[in-house]
């Protein structure tokens, strides 16, 4: 029987990406960026992180509703505002199975 060693690129946006991802807020979103706490910019953070492990670039999405255009705007977080770390995949699917 063979081991194969299988890894995967985790990523997570870093401190340069929440403030492109609170820049964006400041200037696209009806409430600006001030209302924006670290917990709520976290969790747009964690939207685009999730757009990553889908396969997708790391975007968040401001509804039409919410935006000052009356349309839906759109941000991709840059290269500088992630960080990656290698993950060994046979170690999260054994924390899966727990």
């Amino acid at each position: 029987m063979t081991t194969q060693n299988r890894s995967i690129i985790g990523y997570t946006v870093n401190a340069v990406g929440i403030a492109e991802i609170h820049a964006f807020l400041a200037e696209c979103h009806k409430l600006g960026g001030e209302h924006f706490t670290d917990d709520m910019l976290r969790a747009w953070a964690a939207d685009a992180e999730f757009q990553l492990a889908e396969g997708n670039p790391p975007t968040v999405e401001i509804r039409s509703w919410d935006a000052v255009s009356g349309r839906t705007e759109v941000y991709t977080v840059s290269d500088a505002g992630l960080d990656a770390e290698e993950l060994d995949a046979e170690e999260l699917d054994a924390e899966e199975l727990e």
